[in-house]
């Protein structure tokens, strides 16, 4: 049951970004992307993994109880895949069997698929069939463990493989072969100390289950106890008298003969634990009286290999809360001697926190999260400061990682660091290779694209040839793409095609993430051409088939994109028509579904763009009908209302997008919706600003946390000054500016803000002189763009101007043109927009100077108008040729004019 690091990353890999990695939505300006077919995003993998991971930790420790809840939370989660689930369903087995829950397991096995019916699960499925031992169906277990291959086990599961060894041999009969093989179990047992305290109470209570209790036995052994009561060789017959008595199911007996033997004043401290440790066992680890009787030996007890069962026994079964199990180490550690088992102690109460913190985050309680993880993060940075040499010291390394990504937000590179020393500990090279697998994992979600190839790229070279490699190269294909590395991605895929190290099935989904990649870069036609040439080369029984029909709807996307819809639509029905006639178990239901809405979508805009708007429509509408809970049914709304704007229905088109977001408020789609809905609404006139502002600030109420509440509120702004409304549209943009300090647009909200206060100050000099103060500043935001940089030297200026400080205009002209106009790298940037607000500088300098009579000066401006062809170099053209200049006084001042 206890997984090491390179079988859990095979069996269940931490980022498995399903078909589409490269396809997540693009939230922009309008339009929408939205044709994708979306992956489960690469976040929620990740952590799902992590959450796996976790589980499997907490079951390593002992706390099976609190593996079973993180287990069945997995469980629930809706982007779990039917193998995931499988995986996950074995495991939770493994918890219940743990407790001793038989029944439970074996209703949880049967939901494994039986696809999913590996060794482990049959391991498994034997051990919950033999259960207790009550009513075995021998035909049953006997089939079980002959369809198990030992070679296919993790190491983690030998042992109970060599348990199951010993339970035949008692279903056989054989009762001399049984404890042999539970003790071979607790031999195989390396995986941890946790794991070998668990086998070694399986020894334990085998040991009381198979020994003699006849009733001569008992009265021969309680004679001897008699005998040699009070002295130090009735400890031996005391714990066989015990044992004894437990098995004849005299419990209470049993517990009192226990009792009074710890009274004897001769025995060792040893004996005195060895004593407590089975009262603890013959009342019942999952019974309060037994609990109490562990609690008391690891309050008072010395001997680690005694303690260390009593601690693995006491936590797998804990019947209370995890809290209060947390409360009773919290004890252990606060005592003022420190407890044997003290490091196991901090990673137990670590644990705990971390499963803890998740189970806070389900709940919505992200305050008590982020204090149990803050406690784990203490507890894991003192077991590494006090106990480097502790069994578990490597998994504290995954503890912090852990950790990290369950912050708000996630720390992402800080899991990378405490991962990279881990990897740097480590020797073995297939488990050095997975650590770089996380590794790029955690750059990757950290968007550090660069760094997460290389990492995978590390990964790929220390070789994991296992069936995770192409799962690895997708990541790392994806990584390159998110890089901007497209050319080195298509070399790579190329490299593999060549080399056929991966199979068809992942060849296929680095080539949808690379069609996406090319297709977002605006390459259709080479994104196309791709998708072409793999279909044109697969026989249709080398990939699934959602992943072929996947492609060939990629391949007709493109084709309408790109504009080539000769036959379109009767390659859409003709896909429609194979999806519909293939029998149900060819595809899950998730896949048919998406992929009938999805071609349905497709259909409809094809209908549409071929002048068939009524039949586009129809198409539209039925999607909604009959599957309203889909993602194509609410980007239907958006397809609609892009046909709605195409003929000039703005009113049609704004209602189409409330309606959407109205349907589906919690959508991701909504924001935006309704962003769009307030740009058309601007775009009717005048009459209906005041709506647009409401729809933006509808926005911000019912989606703060969104990316878009930044422009809705600038757009509001911009209304409101469209209104005349400069004291709004200011007061607004402050709130802005202080709710978005770190936003790499603020610069936006202070130059709009500054324009508010131009507007309102009139001239008023100190409120002029506030907002040049102002202008000046924001010029000096780091990476502000130059046709930014242009406005507002223009607008610095100008309210320098209206001081009246016209020398200090100049200055501030002067120096914005010979770093914008005159800086060749700077000029070269000006956009239409830059070049306009350089020409305004331009055109107040000249005007400028002609006032105060600097004639041949003024002229000079206008010439630079035209030589650089500015907007409104006529304007100049003639106001320098209107100009009256003086002959020159030499031959060098002509040349100068020149």
């Amino acid at each position: 049951m206890w997984l090491n690091l390179t079988t859990f990353l095979r069996a269940f890999l931490l980022v498995s970004f399903g078909l589409w990695s490269g396809g997540l939505l693009l939230r922009a300006q309008a339009p929408l992307v939205e044709d994708q077919l979306l992956p489960r995003a690469a976040e929620d993998s990740v952590l799902l993994g992590w959450k796996f991971q976790s589980a499997e930790r907490a079951l390593e420790s002992g706390l099976s109880r609190v593996t079973e809840e993180q287990y069945r939370r997995i469980l629930a989660h809706e982007t779990l895949t039917a193998n995931e689930a499988d995986a996950v369903n074995i495991r939770l087995s493994v918890a219940l069997i743990v407790q001793q829950r038989y029944q439970a397991a074996r209703l949880v096995l049967e939901q494994v698929s039986e696809a999913g019916r590996d060794s482990a699960y049959y391991l498994y499925a034997a051990v919950a069939t033999y259960g207790d031992g009550q009513l075995v169906d021998a035909t049953r277990f006997n089939a079980l463990l002959r369809s198990i291959q030992l070679t296919e086990l993790a190491g983690g599961d030998v042992p109970w493989f060599y348990v199951l060894l010993g339970l035949q041999a008692e279903l056989a009969g054989e009762l001399e072969s049984v404890l042999p093989a539970f003790e071979r179990a607790a031999t195989a047992a390396q995986v941890s100390e946790a794991q070998q305290a668990f086998f070694d109470s399986l020894v334990l209570r085998q040991k009381l289950r198979l020994s003699p209790s006849s009733d001569a036995l008992a009265a021969d052994v309680r004679s001897q106890l008699r005998r040699f009561e009070g002295e130090a060789a009735a400890y031996a017959y005391a714990r066989e008298y015990a044992v004894i008595l437990y098995n004849q199911g005299r419990i209470k007996e049993a517990v009192d003969v226990i009792d009074a033997e710890r009274a004897n004043r001769e025995l060792g401290v040893q004996e005195r634990e060895q004593l407590l440790l089975l009262k603890g066992m013959i009342l019942g680890s999952n019974a309060a009286e037994g609990q109490e009787a562990l609690q008391e030996l690891l309050r008072s007890g010395q001997n680690r290999d005694v303690l260390r069962v009593a601690l693995q026994v006491l936590s797998q079964n804990w019947t209370g809360a995890s809290e209060s199990l947390a409360a009773f180490l919290n004890e252990l550690v606060a005592r003022a001697q420190p407890h044997p088992l003290l490091g196991q102690i901090y990673y137990l109460r670590s644990q705990l926190s971390l499963a803890q913190a998740e189970a806070a985050l389900e709940r919505g309680d992200v305050e008590f999260a982020r204090e149990a993880i803050s406690l784990a993060e203490a507890a894991a940075r003192y077991m590494l400061e006090q106990f480097p040499g502790l069994d578990q010291i490597t998994n504290v390394y995954r503890l912090l990682a852990y950790a990290a990504l369950q912050r708000t937000p996630p720390q992402y590179r800080a899991a990378a660091d405490f991962l990279t020393q881990l990897r740097d500990q480590t020797e073995n090279v297939n488990e050095r290779s997975a650590l770089n697998q996380l590794i790029g994992d955690s750059y990757f979600l950290n968007a550090d694209y660069v760094n997460a190839v290389d990492f995978y790229e590390a990964a790929r070279s220390q070789g994991m040839a296992t069936e995770s490699d192409g799962e690895l190269f997708l990541r790392l294909i994806t990584a390159k793409l998110r890089a901007g590395q497209t050319d080195s991605a298509l070399q790579r895929i190329d490299e593999i095609d060549f080399s056929a190290s991966i199979n068809s099935t992942d060849r296929w989904r680095a080539e949808w993430n690379i069609a996406q990649a090319l297709r977002s870069a605006g390459q259709l036609e080479q994104a196309l051409q791709r998708v072409r040439s793999l279909l044109a080369s697969s026989t249709n029984g080398n990939v699934p088939t959602a992943l072929d029909l996947r492609l060939r709807w990629m391949e007709a996307y493109l084709s309408f994109i790109a504009g080539d819809v000769s036959d379109l639509q009767s390659r859409v029905e003709a896909l429609l028509a194979r999806l519909n006639s293939l029998p149900p178990e060819a595809l899950e239901v998730g896949d048919a579904k998406l992929l009938t809405t999805e071609l349905l979508l497709l259909k409809a805009r094809v209908l549409i763009a071929g002048g068939d708007a009524i039949g586009g429509m129809v198409v539209l509408k039925q999607i909604r009908t009959d599957s309203p809970s889909s993602s194509a049914a609410q980007r239907s709304y958006l397809v609609e209302s892009e046909y709605q704007a195409s003929i000039g229905d703005l009113k049609a088109t704004q209602e189409t997008l409330s309606l959407m977001a109205s349907s589906y408020p919690a959508s991701v789609l909504a924001p935006q919706a309704i962003f769009e809905a307030a740009l058309y609404c601007e775009q009717r006139g005048t009459d209906f600003y005041p709506e647009a502002v409401r729809l933006h600030n509808e926005i911000a109420l019912k989606y703060p946390q969104d990316e878009l509440v930044f422009s809705a509120r600038l757009k509001q702004g911009d209304l409101l000054r469209k209104m005349n409304d400069f004291a709004g549209a200011q007061l607004l943009y402050e709130n802005v500016i202080n709710s978005y300090p770190r936003h790499p647009r603020r610069y936006i909200a202070e130059l709009s803000r500054a324009d508010c206060v131009l507007a309102l100050a009139k001239n008023n000099d100190s409120q002029l002189a506030d907002v040049a103060l102002d202008l000046e500043r924001i010029i000096d935001t780091p990476s502000l763009p130059v046709d930014f940089q242009a406005e507002v030297g223009y607008k610095w200026g100008f309210a320098l101007n209206k001081r009246g400080k016209v020398s200090e205009a100049q200055e501030v002209y002067t120096l914005m043109i010979g770093s914008l106009l005159l800086d060749q790298e700077a000029a070269a940037r000006l956009g239409a927009s830059g070049r306009y607000w350089v020409s305004r500088m331009l055109l107040a300098m000249a005007e400028d100077l002609e006032r105060s009579g600097a004639a041949t000066e003024a002229r000079r401006v206008y010439r630079k108008m035209v030589a650089f062809n500015l907007p409104g170099r006529n304007l100049a053209q003639d106001r320098a040729e209107r100009l009256q200049i003086d002959p020159p006084a030499d031959a060098e001042s002509l040349l100068r004019d020149k």
